[in-house]
């Protein structure tokens, strides 16, 4: 975590950006370009000082970039957390001092990216292009302040990063094997997958306009409403389960098969952080775009059926709060949950998340905690009742951009005051 490692890894990132779009795999190029605009802005904030990424009530980052990482009661670096992306580029802002080619309401959507929505990445080649283009725009402009060599920096695509259409063109890299890329295998498994899953989601939503078309002319109309929102509510989450299964296992399989999992090395040979964490990026862009395969099945059959008002009701559960028994959790745990990376509804996110108050005291007017608290603990893992995806490795959550600091607790206390 310094700014030669960020600054590293962004490299690295917006080179696979690149290489995902000349090989024509869309939600790999916005996934690995939101994730490369992290870990450069991060470099900016490291080269002016490691502290200014510390998450607030973090103190393993802080320790350890002030150089007692190895003293008594300080935890290890595993455990530190630090700000999220929309912190990272408003702070980079001001050591930009206007040298930042967009704003921060057009950097949203890269944002977004790296949070792992994905779902418009792989059906909308428009939107794809314009979140990449604005990545590497910013991903430029701080390798420009940081004086990174672009040579090394970019690599082979110095020339021509700046024009996608020049990039697509490249000649396509020779490969090993005769099997697919990964980026291109999830792609088309995604592909495959939610042409099923819309099957089922439209023959879940004809059968509930079936069955409540029975007995109808007999029943007022505030019980027929009834009816049908209970019934439709009930097929929905069958069906999306269903789906989220199938996801999950076709995300399991095609990750199994290109050996980026199991996360299981010899006890003499353990990888090294930076290999780990391309792993945990890849398992989570190769999750997200299966699970995210779920939800646009649902938007489509959403449009064929619109007087079931589908995503309106979505949309009312989601906001309800947690759905279902998260298999996962620990006995007595503490539900919370955030907006999934995958599909934008509320995922349940399990871990030692209880508030802990600060230890400022009561004469403090600065205190600096809202609401007086200090940390909520680490996460565990994160499910999602809607779409499937299920986080339940430290670096794969890490990765995905999921995080104590926004979570919500069952009684619907945010961790961001």
């Amino acid at each position: 975590m310094n700014e030669e490692k960020f600054g590293e890894m962004a490299g690295q990132l917006a080179r696979a950006s690149l290489d995902s779009w000349r090989a024509g795999n869309r939600a790999f190029a916005v996934l690995h370009s939101g994730i490369g605009c992290e870990h450069i802005l991060k470099a900016l904030l490291c080269h002016h000082d490691p502290l200014l990424i510390s998450e607030r009530g973090d103190r393993a980052h802080r320790f350890h970039a002030l150089g007692f990482g190895s003293a008594p009661g300080v935890k290890p670096l595993a455990e530190a957390r630090t700000i999220g992306i929309m912190e990272a580029f408003r702070d980079a802002l001001v050591f930009m001092n206007g040298r930042m080619p967009i704003d921060e309401r057009g950097f949203q959507p890269v944002a977004s990216s790296r949070n792992g929505v994905a779902h418009y990445a792989h059906h909308n080649d428009q939107d794809a292009a314009e979140v990449v283009k604005l990545g590497l725009q910013v991903i430029e402009a701080v390798r420009a302040e940081l004086h990174l060599d672009p040579a090394d920096f970019w690599g082979v695509y110095e020339t021509v990063f700046t024009d996608l259409g020049l990039v697509a063109a490249l000649p396509t890299q020779v490969r090993r094997d005769d099997r697919p890329a990964i980026e291109a295998a999830a792609e088309q498994l995604a592909v495959r997958e939610g042409l099923g899953i819309r099957h089922a989601l439209a023959g879940a939503a004809s059968t509930v306009a079936e069955v409540v078309s029975w007995g109808s002319a007999a029943r007022p109309v505030n019980n027929q409403e009834e009816v049908a929102r209970t019934a439709l509510i009930a097929a929905l989450l069958t069906t999306l389960r269903a789906a989220g299964q199938r996801a999950r296992d076709a995300a399991r399989e095609l990750l199994t098969a290109y050996d980026i999992v199991p996360y299981a090395f010899p006890l003499e040979a353990p990888p090294d952080a930076p290999e780990l964490a391309q792993r945990a990026q890849t398992a989570v862009t190769v999750k997200v775009v299966l699970a995210s395969s779920v939800i646009t099945a649902l938007r489509l059959v959403h449009h064929e059926f619109p007087a079931l008002s589908i995503l309106p009701i979505v949309s009312d559960l989601s906001a309800s709060g947690r759905l279902g028994v998260d298999q996962l959790a620990k006995e007595g745990a503490r539900p919370w949950w955030l907006d999934c990376p995958a599909c934008g509804y509320a995922g349940n996110v399990r871990g030692h998340l209880e508030l802990r108050g600060c230890s400022c005291t009561t004469w403090e007017d600065c205190c600096p905690h809202d609401d007086r608290n200090e940390g909520v603990g680490i996460v565990e893992a994160f499910s999602c009742p809607f779409c499937g995806l299920i986080l339940n490795h430290s670096e794969e959550l890490a990765a995905a951009g999921v995080a104590a600091e926004t979570a919500f607790s069952s009684d619907g206390v945010s961790t961001n005051g």
